[in-house]
């Protein structure tokens, strides 16, 4: 019988040790960082959450059909994730108001930056400073240009645009105040066009707003205008 125990205990040691030396990898620390770039070299403006954009990553070191993993892009375009097994990726940004890209393998190691260009499906830019109307509501002027598709691409039709106000800076379409009307009747591009908020601002508040316009694709994200504040006295 103890006999038998010490066995036991033997082979219980070796299996720790054995469990001891799997374990024994280096935790992933390689980082991947970057911006996503419009075709003017500028941030692409973007939601924060879930449903935004996304950076997809496939491993190519160990399988040649990874399983991909999607990082969501932050408000101003840039994303990082720095829990990485250092290797060869294949990289692409997904799900966004842009023309399809090519994916791209880039070799990890370290800190990696990487951009990726896009042309979005619609150009957002303010015209002037929002102002303040003397019933204390939010008044804006913007333009809008529809990019052409790449050859083989249908351009897609744009389809609604927004004024998008929160009194956090995170303002989108996943966190705005309803009670602005979305508009589905588009005024011609490149002319200049006055939102304003159908309800008054309250007083002492700061209010982050920004203009918001989709197209008739597959996603239904927005193309946006950068993000601006508004403080009513």
């Amino acid at each position: 019988m103890k006999k038998i125990l010490i066995m036991l205990l033997f082979f219980a040691g070796m299996s720790l040790l054995h469990s001891c030396k799997i374990d024994d990898f280096e935790a992933p620390a390689a980082t991947l960082q970057g911006t996503i770039l419009d075709n003017k070299g500028r941030n692409m403006q973007a939601e924060q959450g879930q449903g935004n954009t996304k950076v997809r990553l496939e491993e190519l070191s160990w399988s040649s059909a990874p399983v991909p993993q999607d990082l969501n892009i932050k408000q101003d375009g840039s994303y990082i994730n720095n829990k990485l097994f250092a290797g060869r990726y294949r990289l692409n940004v997904i799900e966004g108001p842009f023309y399809p890209t090519v994916a791209q393998e880039v070799e990890i190691n370290g800190t990696t930056t990487h951009n990726f260009q896009v042309t979005p499906y619609v150009d957002l830019d303010w015209i002037g400073e929002p102002t303040l109307t003397t019933d204390k509501k939010i008044s804006v002027k913007f333009k809008y240009v529809r990019n052409e598709a790449p050859n083989g691409v249908t351009k897609p039709a744009a389809t609604d645009y927004r004024l998008f106000v929160s009194t956090t800076q995170y303002v989108g379409n996943n966190n705005f105040d309803p009670g602005n009307s979305l508009v589905t009747v588009l005024p011609a591009e490149n002319t200049e066009i006055t939102l304003t908020t159908n309800s008054p601002m309250k007083y002492s508040t700061t209010y982050y707003i920004r203009v918001g316009m989709r197209v008739n694709d597959t996603f239904k994200k927005y193309n946006y205008t950068t993000v601006k504040t508004v403080t009513v006295p």
